[in-house]
């Protein structure tokens, strides 16, 4: 197993919406389970006024796509699908257990391969921007 630093942590609240919200983190751990199906655990310490937030998808069992910057802020960040599996609290802050897997890398592949269509269509500008938003 190898593991990184966690330098930001996005959630995505409502799929309906799908945008991410930002939690802000105290400190945190990601790492790589390494068992050949990209399974990664994150360990995030965040303040307890987003204890609520991650009650309710323990309780209830969701999975939950979440976005996260390992080691250095200008990572590119990655997508993960994940279930948070334990909160513990601390004296000021929560810590939460996530466990899923990274989904980046096919998402990565079909969004570039959306953006080269656009672009072969002649799409540029703010109609580039629209179109692929549409799309992906």
């Amino acid at each position: 197993m190898k593991t990184f630093r966690l330098i930001d942590l996005k959630i995505e609240l409502d799929p309906q919406q799908d945008k991410m919200s930002s939690i802000p983190l105290c400190d945190g751990l990601i790492i790589n389970k390494e068992d050949g199906e990209n399974h990664w655990m994150i360990e995030a310490l965040i303040p307890k006024k987003h204890r609520q937030v991650f009650e309710v998808l323990f309780q209830q069992h969701t999975e939950v796509k979440i976005l996260v910057t390992i080691t250095k802020e200008n990572n590119r960040p990655v997508h993960l699908s994940v279930q948070v599996k334990n909160i513990v609290a601390l004296e000021e802050n929560i810590s939460v257990l996530l466990d899923g897997k990274m989904i980046t890398n096919r998402y990565r592949t079909e969004t570039e391969e959306v953006l080269k269509d656009l672009v072969k269509e002649g799409l540029s500008g703010e109609k580039l921007l629209d179109a692929f938003k549409q799309n992906t």
